[in-house]
């Protein structure tokens, strides 16, 4: 009989999609740690506030603010204040704008673009950036102001975050929604603001396809483009002792570069004055 070969790769490979190929796990991790394109995610479905879970509804909304701010900047909404930084606190701006994000991702992500629909998309724009002065935040403006952006500003999108979507809803709606995920996944959108938020952490500063969240380790599930939670008790408590050691390196590497940064400069001092 002969014996199985042990795998001696280590669980950070075998639990790694795609096994030892990290292609795959980096190109998401750059999407997840940088997000630097400024992209976010687009929610193919328009559901109620109301009649989606507390995940799912968590999701639509930081995936409607970061939508809001994309728009906000592309369109120069700035300008006289087009769109108020309090739309937040307007039940009905915030159903007209969640509408508008999901007809342009139909129209956009369909398999035959149609421009038209495009072109019919800007003009409803144009109406609900007029209501938005008129009717839902008349009073609001503040005057004319040079165009700003708010891309940057983690203040105010802390402050947008922090509203409640279901603002204006009856009570009597207010039933407890069954998550209708699976619970062993998580949103890429949710794992991406924890990070953010300084919630979740990486387990290493060079491995980012694992990510500590919640009490659990996470690995990345390209198929649900999502996380996946690490089940498996030895895996895990393998993440936890790969962690702890890539902590001590990892502190030990800047330490060492906060150490030899001075020496550095000053062998540069000397050579130029020699120079």
């Amino acid at each position: 009989m002969t014996t199985p070969t042990p795998d001696r790769r280590g669980p950070i490979v075998r639990l790694r999609p795609g096994g030892a190929n990290p292609s795959a796990a980096n190109r998401l991790r750059r999407r997840v740690i940088s997000n630097a394109d400024g992209g976010f995610a687009a929610t193919p479905w328009l559901r109620e506030w109301h009649l989606q879970s507390a995940r799912e509804r968590r999701v639509a909304w930081i995936e409607l603010v970061d939508w809001v701010i994309w728009l906000h900047d592309r369109y120069e909404l700035g300008v006289e204040n087009r769109l108020p930084a309090c739309w937040t606190r307007h039940p009905g701006l915030v159903e007209e704008l969640f509408a508008l994000k999901a007809w342009r991702h139909n129209i956009y992500a369909a398999p035959e673009p149609n421009g038209q629909a495009a072109r019919y998309w800007h003009g409803e724009l144009r109406q609900v950036l007029h209501a938005a002065t008129t009717q839902y935040a008349a009073g609001c403006r503040a005057g004319h102001r040079d165009a700003p952006t708010i891309a940057a500003d983690s203040t105010l999108r802390t402050t947008w975050l922090a509203a409640d979507p279901l603002t204006g809803v009856p009570a009597q709606l207010l039933t407890p929604q069954p998550d209708r995920a699976d619970r062993e996944l998580v949103n890429d959108t949710i794992i991406r603001d924890a990070l953010q938020r300084g919630t979740a952490s990486t387990l290493s500063q060079q491995i980012a396809e694992f990510i500590r969240y919640d009490g659990s380790w996470w690995t990345t599930d390209p198929a649900h483009r999502g996380w996946r939670r690490v089940t498996d008790p030895i895996f895990a408590a393998d993440l936890d002792h790969a962690a702890a050691r890539m902590a001590v390196a990892d502190a030990a590497v800047q330490k060492r570069r906060h150490t030899n940064k001075p020496a550095n400069q000053a062998t540069n001092r000397s050579t130029d004055q020699e120079r």
